[in-house]
């Protein structure tokens, strides 16, 4: 019974070890990303300075939001610009809305999407059609519910051209709708901060790639460098597949926070986020039930981890208890600053994990009881996945 203890005790002493470095890990990762500087000068010669730029617009129901988003770039001081809105086989109004957008402003350009070749995801494939339409020296890949500050695209150019970038991946102010999917998100922020070095990201040694699908700018003459959307066409993780196919072919990547340029809504609800992670998320198990299994048993080890800590004399479960408070305390004050999130929803982290653990465990549970994803009305194999996954996770 005593050995017992001793090793119960160790897992717990470890488990909140390996809590606090987590959190000390996450802020030290968020300590690398830059900002995209504001309010920098708009004269009257800036058409022969700020390079031609089109922006891409993939869109599939999306009624609600995207006449906001349309009217937030045509709202843009930028000069030279190309706006591409995309219906991917809409139901709903989108269709309609963008053309009559297209209608009334020269600007943007319609594309209809009635038919889905096989072997393509629907935004993959939309992308690529509309690449081949641009005819921007530069190229923003967006999605059709962020919002865009009236110089956005300026500053987001001009930080692009003064780094010398071939691919900017750009974090969103984030306007949750309600405090549960606040929790969750700031879980999600979090959980990216201590994965994602943006050091590593700008090391063209090193194979680590980001791509976020509100703020994708690429250099168009480094795309063509690249394998193209083709390759990509079965990858789920798309946003992040775009940004390994720019780093393979040469690009000069970085990512930073652009809250101040451009925000988004992510989700309405709960349900609205499962659902919309149904596509992505098993791709981090790359499609295997062993991996799965492992991922899925990360949080109820940890939780076991914490409960071992009951083992401990009353002083050590006090001082364990106290660290695991005091480190996310000390953080989650930098970690909203950044991300316009609630302290309280990092603190909350916990929460936001079991939320996120519960909807990647349905998403999981899903792809194996129907074999595969589906996505748009489109069902894709599990195999069909595995084969076309560029991403190694």
């Amino acid at each position: 019974m005593y050995e017992w203890t001793v090793i119960l005790r160790a897992i717990g002493i470890l488990t909140v070890v390996i809590w606090c470095l987590s959190w000390v890990r996450a802020w030290w990762h968020s300590r690398q990303y830059g900002e995209i500087p504001t309010g920098v000068a708009v004269g009257e010669n800036q058409s022969d300075v700020l390079p031609e730029l089109s922006v891409l617009v993939p869109a599939c129901n999306e009624a609600t939001s995207i006449e906001s988003t349309a009217t937030s770039l045509l709202n843009q001081t930028y000069p030279n610009l190309q706006l591409i809105f995309i219906n991917d086989r809409s139901t709903d109004q989108t269709g309609e809305i963008i053309d009559r957008l297209a209608k009334q402003n020269q600007r943007i350009t319609a594309i209809h999407i009635d038919t889905l070749p096989d072997g393509w995801l629907g935004k993959v494939h939309a992308l690529h059609v509309a690449t081949e339409q641009a005819t921007g020296d530069w190229l923003l890949y967006t999605d059709a519910d962020v919002g865009f500050e009236s110089n956005a695209l300026t500053e987001i150019m001009q930080f692009a051209q003064a780094n010398h970038i071939d691919h900017l991946a750009g974090l969103p102010r984030m306007k949750p709708a309600g405090i549960l999917i606040e929790i969750a998100i700031a879980a999600f922020y979090t959980s990216s901060m201590f994965f994602v070095s943006a050091k590593r990201v700008a090391n063209s040694d090193d194979p680590l790639a980001v791509g976020v699908g509100a703020l994708n700018l690429v250099r168009a003459s480094a795309l063509r460098q690249t394998e193209g959307f083709e390759w990509l066409k079965m990858e789920t993780i798309d946003d992040v597949g775009l940004g390994l196919m720019m780093k393979r072919g040469g690009g000069r990547a970085m990512v930073v926070r652009a809250g101040d340029q451009i925000s988004l809504q992510w989700y309405q609800n709960l349900a609205e986020m499962a659902g919309g992670l149904e596509k992505n998320s098993p791709g981090l198990t790359k499609y295997s039930v062993v991996r799965a299994m492992g991922l899925l048993a990360i949080l109820p080890v940890a939780v076991f981890g914490f409960l071992c800590t009951f083992y401990l004399p009353l002083a050590g479960v006090a001082a364990a208890w106290a660290a695991s408070v005091l480190f996310p305390l000390l953080i989650m004050s930098t970690f909203s600053r950044q991300s316009s999130l609630s302290r309280m929803s990092f603190f909350l982290f916990p929460v936001g994990l079991a939320l996120l653990w519960i909807i990647f465990s349905r998403a999981l549970f899903l792809l194996w009881q129907r074999g595969g994803v589906q996505w748009r009305g489109t069902q894709y194999g599990i195999s069909q996945l595995r084969q076309g996954q560029r991403l190694e996770l």
